[in-house]
């Protein structure tokens, strides 16, 4: 009885600890690509923030400035580029899975490098990715979906045979459950970014129900679509999408972690997160926060 007990004490918490090593495969092609967009949509502008001759050359010498980056080394104007070339490349190796460990520590290392360099430019979105980058280095992104998943097969699995060739046990990207700390990690980091986030909304627009309104007013960050919203946004309207906004951040570790149905609840988060910050995306121009939460989903 105690040994049942135990049994289904852990079945319960299995949960937060097993990924699906074809969620990890999609999450690693998804990753890549946000690496690589990172990177080229700072290419023009290389010269102006990341180089010894930047406008924000001063961060370099500042005894303050104690973030990690390689880019206090590599300085002038080809070195830089250089620098961002290897981002490209790497990035490219993790989208295809090629080399993975060695892609997602050089991609880790290079994107963290470049967000750090001119720190004042990044946001939430930023420092989020920087974690998950991170976290992810513990997990092994190649064993789905990647050519070091198909090399690895046709290495340890010889099909000399019709029969061989048509088993499905010889195929490659077979998925299996994989347990991780750092998955648990990831997980967690998503549940706290939120529910801490609404925990800190305590200012007076948030408790009447006007923050959504007032963040309507602030041009500099709407897009089209935010504009043409705006007319509609009263403030019955606001108060309904402020508090739903508050509701979304507090509920997010218990959806997290649930231990019962938690397919379910898993499924119902990604829904209701990705249309959140789908809505975000459409009326603001946050820079890759949406996409690098809605990739995590």
């Amino acid at each position: 009885y105690n040994m049942s007990f135990i049994y289904n004490i852990v079945n319960l918490f299995k949960p937060w600890f097993a990924v699906d090593s074809r969620a990890l495969g999609l999450y690693r092609i998804l990753l890549g690509i946000l690496c690589l967009a990172d990177i080229l949509r700072r290419w023009d502008f290389i010269d102006i923030f990341y180089t010894q001759a930047s406008i924000l050359q001063s961060t370099l010498t500042s005894s303050s400035y104690k973030n990690f980056t390689l880019l206090n080394t590599f300085t002038s104007s080809w070195e830089v580029h250089l620098f961002f070339s290897l981002g490209i490349i790497f990035s490219l190796m993790l989208i295809f899975g090629y080399k993975t460990k060695l892609s997602q520590i050089m991609c880790a290392v290079i994107i963290i490098s470049i967000h750090n360099r001119a720190i004042m430019l990044e946001n939430a979105a930023d420092f989020f990715m920087n974690c998950m980058l991170i976290w992810t280095m513990f997990l092994p992104l190649g064993v789905s979906f990647s050519i070091d998943s198909i090399l690895k097969t046709l290495k340890f699995k010889k099909e000399i045979s019709i029969d061989d060739l048509n088993n499905r046990k010889f195929g490659f990207n077979k998925p299996v459950t994989i347990y991780s700390y750092a998955y648990f990690c990831m997980i967690f980091q998503l549940a706290t970014i939120y529910f801490f986030t609404g925990l800190d909304k305590t200012g007076y627009d948030w408790m009447n129900g006007s923050a959504v309104y007032k963040m309507f007013q602030l041009d500099t960050f709407l897009t089209p679509i935010g504009y043409f919203l705006r007319d509609y946004i009263s403030y019955p309207v606001s108060k309904f999408f402020t508090y739903s906004t508050l509701g979304i951040e507090y509920i997010a570790p218990i959806i997290l972690f649930f231990p019962f149905y938690s397919y379910i609840f898993r499924f119902i988060f990604i829904i209701i997160y990705s249309i959140f910050h789908i809505s975000i995306r459409l009326a603001i121009k946050v820079g890759l926060f949406s996409y690098v939460l809605m990739c995590t989903f």
